[in-house]
């Protein structure tokens, strides 16, 4: 097993930085060893691989191969890219996620105190309501 894909486009990398999917943990994957290793780190798996010069479809390919074998048809990057273009999702090296506008904060909760007039648990308006509405009734 060379890593190379049978279609002669992008190889398998010797390794990769993936989560474990039972426990979302950090793990290493190897070309030379099945399974994953756990791997330590403060990152995301893809800040890893980015720095590893990694696309998207060599990281997918290493975790499909990873569970059911480097010889499976998906360990392939190249049958993997084509799974992604036709799902509409992300191909070649992987890049730095675009950062997203920060939510607006929203405006503090005055305290009752702070607020232009106390009208109590009900307004008088609504209490003299109940009261005519009580002697209709």
């Amino acid at each position: 097993m060379d890593g190379g894909s049978s279609s002669g486009g992008a190889k398998l990398p010797p390794r990769c930085v993936s989560r474990d999917p039972a426990s979302g943990r950090l793990v290493l994957l190897r070309l030379d060893r099945p399974g994953s290793q756990p791997f330590e780190g403060n990152r995301s798996p893809e800040d890893y691989n980015r720095a590893l010069g990694l696309s998207y479809e060599q990281v997918e390919a290493m975790e499909y191969g990873a569970l059911f074998g480097f010889d499976a048809d998906l360990a392939d990057p190249q049958r993997v890219c084509q799974v992604r273009q036709d799902m509409g999702l992300p191909v070649g090296p992987i890049r730095a996620p675009v950062p997203q506008p920060a939510a607006p904060t929203p405006a503090p909760r005055r305290a009752r105190s702070e607020l232009p007039e106390d009208i109590g648990s009900f307004a008088p308006w609504f209490n003299d309501a109940l009261a005519q509405a009580g002697r209709r009734g």
